[in-house]
């Protein structure tokens, strides 16, 4: 048990049924890494560790713990789990149980639906290079001005940069909606529900959640390699997952 002068709090990862056994070997936040271990309340429980009040959490290896415990519940040991958002403390165990005493029914009833489901992320990166001399052919104000620009000085001619960089922009965003709208609908038959996420590169084309049952996750991957290959001339696709279902939690403690 850890001992600080400003005492200890419970650090949540997730809710899981309250049959569910943790390990000797779970391993959570801390230096070193600390023991997981549940707290139960009717049919549900909290995955908990004790983690000092006083220590700033965020890490990037503390965030790799947090994901790689809720991961490994959800699909090594296929146990369905809502995940809690990173960093939600609370200051003991009688605060834990509480929660879980008031949201019972809600969390039971979540964790239900997610019996036997995992979620897969698959991203879509443009070949940049394509992608641009796509946007010049389909944009004749922005080719016009590219070739205005072209042999003048890095600063120079300012506001014609400012400009063919907007039409570019509106450009790129416009073909990652289509985009985005196409890898949906292309693998929806195989999914149950999907979200589609914030690009995080400005090269993304498209990056979409996928909740699944798991028992479809080989007929799933073979979906988005037959796109894959289809997308292949101007986009490189991959997939994450399967992954506890981080896009499709309802919301709870932190969230």
């Amino acid at each position: 048990m850890m001992d600080t002068g400003a005492g200890t709090g419970q650090f949540l990862y997730g809710v899981v049924p309250a049959d569910v056994e943790v390990t000797p070997q779970a391993r959570g936040l801390g230096d070193p890494l600390g023991p997981v271990t549940t707290i139960r309340q009717g049919d549900v429980a909290a995955l908990v560790s004790e983690t000092p009040l006083d220590v700033r959490l965020g890490r990037p290896e503390d965030l790799v713990a947090y994901r790689d415990l809720l991961d490994g519940v959800a699909v090594t040991a296929e146990v369905p789990v809502l995940p809690v958002r990173f960093g939600t403390v609370l200051p003991s165990a009688a605060a834990v149980t509480e929660l879980l005493g008031l949201r019972h029914d809600e969390y039971r009833a979540a964790l239900a639906e997610l019996d036997g489901r995992v979620e897969y992320v698959v991203r879509a990166r443009y070949d940049e290079r394509t992608l641009l001399a796509g946007v010049l052919a389909d944009e004749p104000e922005a080719a016009d001005l590219r070739d205005r620009l072209r042999g003048r000085p890095a600063d120079a001619d300012v506001d014609l940069r400012i400009r063919l960089g907007e039409i570019v922009a509106r450009a790129v965003e416009a073909r990652r909606a289509a985009d985005t709208e196409r890898l949906a609908e292309g693998l929806t038959p195989y999914c149950l529900a999907e979200a589609p996420l914030p690009p995080q590169h400005e090269q993304d084309a498209a990056r979409v959640a996928f909740l699944l049952e798991r028992r479809r996750g080989a007929d799933f991957t073979d979906a988005v390699r037959d796109l894959a290959e289809a997308w292949r001339d101007w986009a490189t696709v991959r997939t994450i997952g399967p992954t506890a279902p981080w896009d499709f939690v309802p919301s709870g403690p932190g969230r």
